[in-house]
């Protein structure tokens, strides 16, 4: 990954007072200080049917004070920027409540250590959003509603805009002094059709990071298409069967079965609180051998891509599974000194007022030898082809998970026959994993999404059509 480290940020935070309260809360016992703070310039926009609903610009800024001693946390988070340079004394006395509190059974927590740098990075964008009118977003939104409404059917159609431009900075007492911005965008779109008592909805979601030009240049009219073709569909479509059936997956929805129930598994903080099926498989199979997923920050464009994660450390990619075999966990500094590994910029916070999680990033599943979708129907005797996700649920702890798809179809003797509606997808993680038998050559991040982890975060995640021989669909 290349960092551009050009210098032309409007800093928040002080470092001359920031340093002085280091030295200070250092001399007191402190471990470990830090400040981070996080602006955030952003617009949203929402049409139904022609009309604006809303359009609102904002300027979000918080910072949060963390303060390690004792093994323990204090953290103090607040929009007052100026006022945090005055907390430092009593974070820290919350830092020492807090241990004096744990139990003797369990570990205080060490952070590993990582490379310090003071510096820049800028992920400059190709179309500024800061400098966009309401007017271009209002005519992207147009050009999807306009395609998405021509047809008698189509009942109504809602239509959404979110932009952002993020600056983070970062100082700690170990000397850590960065700088890193970035922008997103994403352009997201319901159609609903009604015919007679039924009613039927599809959502799409476009966009990415790197501007308004992710969007912009994007065939807007076909998002637009899709939608209303799509919601069609659903009208006739007729109830899913129910049992175990041979299941093919679209890039949409292998992406969600893949960040769901694999990447959440492997997020080391879950796996350090005993909540996740994968706890000391690493090295280990568990999956088939054609299996290969990553966790990817740096993929530019994607809606989950970042230079830098929100403890300073530089993005990389994480191979989480490599030919079945469980290869890495998702970490941050404290979770990979708890299980001795190298931090790999996993730490995500959702703004200045939260303190880093485990997250992922962008997290897609490899390609394999199947040539396109046609030839993973080939011989498929009777299943069906599910694709996109209207949510569901997961059991990071057994290793469980229930997906609802957008829309599917019936496969017969390799022929999609008719679509299907209400179909859901269970089963057992490491099952699923083990029963993929085929995934198409070409693959990729599909639509962007979001993650909630008592924090939601922006997310990518995708891959090939995908392959599983037995699934239990409902």
């Amino acid at each position: 990954m290349v960092l551009d480290r050009r210098a032309e940020a409007h800093r928040w935070l002080d470092g001359g007072r920031a340093n002085a309260m280091f030295d200070r809360l250092t001399s007191m016992g402190a471990s470990y200080v830090e400040l981070r703070a996080m602006s955030c310039d952003s617009t949203t926009v929402q049409v139904r049917d022609g009309a604006m609903e809303s359009a609102v610009p904002s300027q979000d800024v918080g910072v949060t004070l963390r303060v390690l001693a004792d093994g323990a946390w204090g953290t103090h988070s607040t929009t007052d920027i100026e006022s945090v340079y005055a907390q430092g004394e009593s974070t820290l006395k919350l830092a020492r409540a807090v241990a004096s509190r744990r139990a003797t059974s369990v570990e205080g927590v060490e952070l590993a250590e990582v490379p310090i740098f003071q510096d820049e990075v800028h992920w400059h964008p190709r179309g500024d959003v800061r400098t966009l009118d309401l007017s271009e977003r209002l005519d992207a939104m147009a050009a999807v509603e306009k395609e998405a409404r021509e047809h008698e059917r189509i009942a109504s159609v809602a239509t959404g805009w979110a932009d952002e431009h993020l600056q983070t900075e970062l100082l700690t007492s170990e000397g850590m002094d960065r700088l890193w911005t970035l922008q997103r965008a994403l352009l997201h779109c319901t159609v609903t059709a009604r015919d007679g008592d039924r009613v039927a909805s599809y959502r799409t979601r476009y966009g990415g990071e790197g501007g308004a030009a992710s969007i912009l240049e994007a065939d807007l009219g076909a998002l637009g298409r899709d939608g209303q073709d799509a919601a069609i569909r659903q009208l006739s479509a007729e109830a899913a069967p129910s049992g175990r059936f041979t299941l093919v997956a679209d890039p949409d929805l292998t992406g969600v079965y893949v960040h769901e129930a694999l990447g959440h598994p492997c997020e080391a903080d879950l796996v350090a609180a005993g909540d996740s099926c994968l706890d000391g498989r690493l090295g280990q199979k568990i999956g088939s051998g054609i299996v290969t997923v990553v966790d990817d920050p740096t993929i530019r464009g994607g809606y989950g891509a970042y230079p830098v994660d929100d403890e300073g450390v530089n993005a990389r990619e994480k191979m989480l599974v490599r030919h079945g075999v469980l290869n890495e966990y998702l970490n941050h500094r404290e979770t990979a000194a708890k299980f001795s590994l190298e931090p790999n910029a996993g730490a995500r916070a959702q703004d200045g007022l939260h303190h880093p999680l485990v997250r992922m990033s962008n997290t897609i599943i490899h390609g394999g030898t199947h040539r396109d979708l046609d030839d993973l129907l080939e011989d498929v005797e009777h299943g069906v082809l599910a694709c996109g996700t209207r949510g569901g649920q997961v059991d990071t702890g057994r290793g469980s998970f229930q997906f609802a798809a957008q829309e599917a179809w019936l496969i017969e003797r390799g022929e999609l026959v008719r679509p299907l509606r209400d179909v859901s997808v269970s089963g057992l993680t490491l099952e699923i994993l083990n029963d993929v038998d085929g995934l198409a050559k070409d693959g990729g991040l599909a639509s962007p999404g979001f993650c909630g982890k008592g924090q939601t975060v922006p997310v990518g995640d995708g891959g090939p059509y995908m392959r599983i021989s037995s699934a239990l669909v409902g």
